[in-house]
């Protein structure tokens, strides 16, 4: 076979180029400190690596997860051991205001003290995070959670619901949350006293009552007979009678109630005036409209224990009866009735917050476990990232020095082939 000068020249620059291209490619590999370079060096190890850079990506992200929540949980924490010993504190001023040693005036004192701690107490509810987020608001961090309305009652306005605290995830199968909603914590208090009650309208009713200005209050007629009802729940119906809205009554039994006397609690319905039976008083208050604002027939309003009471409202109620007591009788039986139904909301509202620190407290140990978890996790995936992807040093050496010497070979056979060339001999 015939070999023309120009392919023997071609061959040699060829030679020469691959053995270069190789040699630059083991120093890029060694200047990098990565076996794989571009897909084509391994495709297996390169899919590889790129699993495993998205694992590790992914743990990192629940690692910063972690270091968000776990600072913004410590403080919540102390919050909450803050409002304890709050709580704490107007337990002691309800007990001694309820002590016959006490004078009127110490226990005026007693109620200024514990408007004093409500007030504390909301400042807790309404505290701020290192961000300037508030604790107890939910998902509205930039919201305060809690206002005071005109008349003087506590509301909250943050997020409530499904979805209403942030969670973040901590693993791909662990979440937790990162912190808890006011309602929760201060609200949503269970009624344990059994004394507490309150009005509110049947379902069923009609619309006669769903408009501007109509309210539904109770409160205590009669202490004993309070006390022998308490847990009950009782529905005034209200009915037309030719022409004459009367009122009656019953127990969920459809059973009539009477009075101490014996008689059939019920009669005409007079707009504004309040409803005595069981103990309670129940009165239905209505805007002066024309046509008058009214039941209708078969409207009912049920009468039933509070099922939940804010720590705030507990507060106010008993700071206003320290401020109204005397030493009538009366007035003494309803401070004994006030401080108990006060010591038994403060000790569920103590029972709720232990529950709550008791909470951040298992979440925050949660995130320790995690932590490390994603620490070692971390560890195993950077150490397979590595045996997969990164080079070894000692056998990329000695293919270093193998490449050069196949490079100075190549440069030298083409230089001797050069002068194979007859024009070198005429």
């Amino acid at each position: 076979m015939r070999i023309s000068t120009s392919q023997i020249f071609q061959s040699g620059v060829s030679a020469m180029q691959r053995a270069q291209a190789d040699l630059n490619h083991t120093s890029l590999q060694m200047a990098t400190g990565r076996r794989i370079l571009t897909p084509s060096d391994d495709p297996g190890g390169a899919a590889v690596a790129v699993q495993l850079q998205a694992a590790i990506s992914s743990v990192e992200q629940y690692q910063r997860n972690v270091d968000i929540a776990t600072p913004k949980l410590s403080q919540e924490e102390a919050q909450v051991e803050a409002a304890e010993n709050i709580l704490q504190r107007a337990r002691e001023l309800v007990l001694s205001g309820n002590n016959d040693t006490y004078s009127d005036e110490d226990r005026r004192t007693f109620a200024s003290e514990i408007h004093q701690l409500r007030e504390d107490l909301l400042d807790i509810a309404n505290s701020k995070d290192s961000n300037g987020e508030h604790f107890f608001s939910g998902t509205r961090v930039s919201r305060t959670p809690f206002v005071v309305g005109e008349n003087g009652q506590v509301s909250y306005v943050g997020a409530q619901g499904q979805g209403a605290v942030r969670e973040v995830d901590l693993s791909a199968t662990r979440r937790v949350a990162t912190g808890d909603t006011g309602a929760y914590v201060f609200m949503e208090i269970p009624e344990s006293s059994g004394l507490l009650t309150e009005a509110v309208p049947a379902a069923a009713n009609s619309a006669n009552l769903d408009v501007p200005g109509v309210a539904m209050t109770t409160e205590v007629a009669d202490i004993d007979q309070s006390l022998s009802s308490a847990g009950e729940t009782f529905r005034i119906r209200f009915k037309d009678d030719a022409g004459t809205l009367m009122y009656e009554v019953v127990d969920t039994e459809g059973h009539a109630i009477q009075d101490a006397d014996g008689a059939l609690i019920g009669g005409p319905y007079v707009p504004n005036e309040p409803i005595d039976f069981a103990g309670r008083r129940v009165t239905l208050t209505v805007p002066n409209t024309t046509p008058p604002t009214e039941p209708a027939d078969g409207d009912e309003i049920i009468s039933r224990p509070m099922e939940q009471v804010s720590i705030f409202q507990t507060l106010d109620d008993i700071a206003s009866a320290l401020e109204s007591s005397s030493s009538e009788t009366e007035a003494r039986a309803l401070l004994d009735e006030a401080s108990s139904i006060a010591i038994s909301n403060i000790d569920a509202g103590l029972e709720r917050l232990n529950e709550v620190r008791s909470s951040v407290g298992l979440r925050l140990n949660v995130m320790e476990t995690h932590a490390d978890l994603n620490d070692q996790r971390l560890v195993d995936l950077n150490t397979t990232l590595s045996e997969v992807r990164d080079l070894d040093y000692a056998e990329a050496i000695s293919r270093y020095k193998l490449q050069e010497v196949a490079l100075q070979a190549a440069q030298q056979t083409y230089v001797q082939v050069s002068r194979l060339s007859l024009f070198d001999f005429l």
